[in-house]
């Protein structure tokens, strides 16, 4: 039993130290302060609404969202559906406003989207 209890003290004195800033440091605060840096985030499937408009990484319209399909969310591009699964979106707010991207390039969106049996919307 006294074994127990100085494992538990043990443990309970050998927490890590978390290594984030406080805030108090210049450097830090110049760093957030910078217009080119971006707070990114996961995003939730109560986001993928219907016509959110959608950025590759680079900033490239990709297209709007048409609906969800399981763990998958349907963008359409104007021309066709591309299917993306929801773990490739984030968000990112920049001029205090949110935008929704996913991290794969619209070129390959687009390809993958081509090849995988997915019709034109024109032929629909």
């Amino acid at each position: 039993m006294i074994r127990i209890l100085a494992l538990g003290a043990a443990l309970a004195l050998a927490t890590p130290t978390l290594a984030q800033s406080t805030g108090d440091d210049a450097a830090d605060d110049a760093a957030f302060n910078n217009p080119n840096v971006m707070t990114v985030r996961n995003v939730t499937r109560t986001e993928m609404a219907h016509g959110l408009q959608i950025f590759d990484a680079g900033g490239k319209p990709v297209g709007t969202v048409e609906r969800m399909s399981g763990n998958d969310v349907i963008v359409t591009s104007g021309t066709r559906e591309i299917t993306v699964p929801i773990t490739d979106f984030f968000a990112y707010n920049q001029h205090g406003k949110d935008y929704f991207a996913t991290r794969t390039p619209k070129a390959v969106l687009e390809a993958q989207s081509s090849t995988s049996g997915t019709k034109p919307l024109a032929l629909r």
